[in-house]
């Protein structure tokens, strides 16, 4: 969908446009009918000037007072002509030399107007009007050339367009100062939220407009309602979990009873069924766990929680000649639980130490996101066997200690924060190479 900011600067784009253009073609229309409007009032002054030089002599013909001429009447393809007519006769001015100015004969107070071509083809406005005068029709044709008045109006044209255009790059300009304005605390919003995504605050900042200040109320509200029912949910799988283990504990020691001891297979079988009952509760209590517990707010900082953790595992297997090789970059975090990283890392580092010989191998990369190189110098694991690694219950030698449900924890975790898992052989160790990718959950799009 189309960005708002670009969408209200492309609406209010096309409207200054049209308006400039619209403003252009009727200040155009305006000035044009103005200035003929000057026009014909000058040539209806000359027409009655003429009219009253005009005199019909005893035998009938028509003259005209020269003194009542204007001097531009007078001069050759001056832009100024006159005609007039009356019962066939007819008198053209000087300044249409071999030239006609044609019209035809109006009844009196009649009044025309057009536009033609003078002597000299140039454009020509005409007024025609008819009078009577000593008893007869007289129609009086007086022009003028247009030629000077449509370059001005060219020239008016082109400076309007560029004033018009010099104020359209004015008013984009403020029109994007004004939507920057009014569109920042949405931006403001927008990186609230990606804060909210990478762990460095647990709600938005509640200073905004009072147009968006109930939508980031209602939000705060949601997030902080989400926690509470995320601890409550937590607490009461807690209390289930405590709840269950004491009953297995007793049904054990149950099992461990001198009555039942001439009673081998229904010990062997109440021990299974309650180690499977176990397995099933902390299985599907760590799941229950991961999927209600990955909301945003949360940062972890994974210098001291894998410096805790790696000295707990020198502790697990002093017994072993193991060395643990640690490079976490100087700004690594985990945007998520502290229970879901350690519980992941956990299980991983466990998994490296128990099958290494010696050396184990943990990189932490900040990359868009985190990213846990684990690498050990064990037997690794063949291609096909890699497929089955995140198997619930699946264990490549039976005779090392655990339940098989490792590598599957940690694949939930991974994909409850869409995360990527893979294996593959270490070139560096020659064991098992195990490398999770966690994204900083796209807090780039808001």
């Amino acid at each position: 969908m189309m960005r708002l900011s670009v969408r209200l600067a492309l609406g209010l784009t096309v409207s200054l446009v049209l308006l400039l253009t619209l403003q252009w073609v009727l200040a155009s229309i305006v000035i044009r009918h103005l200035a003929e409007d000057q026009v014909l009032i000058r040539l209806q002054q000359d027409a009655e000037s003429l009219l009253s030089g005009v005199d019909i002599e005893a035998d009938g013909r028509m003259v005209l007072d020269k003194a009542r001429i204007n001097t531009s009447y007078q001069r050759p393809f001056s832009g100024h002509y006159y005609s007039i007519s009356s019962a066939g006769q007819g008198l053209l001015s000087r300044s249409l030399w071999d030239s006609e100015l044609a019209v035809a004969e109006l009844n009196p107070g009649v009044t025309v107007h057009f536009k033609a071509s003078g002597p000299q083809q140039q454009p020509l406005l005409v007024l025609v009007q008819g009078y009577r005068k000593h008893g007869r029709n007289i129609s009086i044709a007086v022009a003028e050339d247009t030629s000077k008045l449509r370059a001005g109006m060219q020239q008016f044209q082109i400076l309007n367009g560029t004033l018009s255009l010099l104020v359209l790059l004015l008013l984009l300009l403020l029109q994007y100062r004004i939507v920057s304005t009014g569109l920042r605390p949405l931006m403001n919003l927008r990186g609230d939220m990606a804060k909210l995504q990478r762990g460095e605050t647990d709600r938005v900042s509640s200073a905004a407009p009072a147009e968006i200040a109930p939508v980031i109320n209602e939000l705060n509200r949601l997030l902080a309602t989400m926690g509470k029912r995320s601890k409550r949910s937590r607490e009461a799988l807690g209390n289930l979990a405590h709840a269950l283990n004491t009953r297995l504990a007793a049904l054990n020691q149950l099992a461990d009873a001198p009555a039942l001891a001439e009673h081998a297979e229904l010990r062997v079988a109440i021990t299974d069924t309650s180690e499977a009952m176990r397995r099933i509760v902390a299985r599907e209590l760590k799941r229950a766990r991961l999927i209600g517990d990955t909301l945003p707010g949360r940062r972890v900082d994974l210098h001291g929680e894998t410096g805790l953790l790696l000295q707990t595992l020198q502790l697990m297997y002093q017994g072993k000649p193991l060395y643990i090789d640690s490079q976490v970059a100087e700004d690594a975090h985990f945007a998520g639980d502290q229970e879901d990283l350690l519980e992941m890392l956990g299980n991983l580092m466990d998994n490296a130490c128990k099958w290494c010989k010696h050396q184990v191998s943990l990189t932490i990369l900040q990359q868009r996101g985190v990213r846990f190189i684990v690498e050990d110098d064990g037997p690794g694991c063949l291609p096909e066997e890699m497929e089955h690694l995140t198997s619930r219950g699946f264990r490549i030698d039976e005779s090392k200690p655990g339940s098989g449900l490792g590598l599957a924890i940690v694949r939930d975790i991974v994909e409850s924060y869409g995360g990527q898992l893979s294996f593959s052989r270490s070139e560096r160790l020659g064991g098992l190479r195990v490398s999770v990718t966690m994204p900083e959950r796209d807090a780039d799009k808001f």
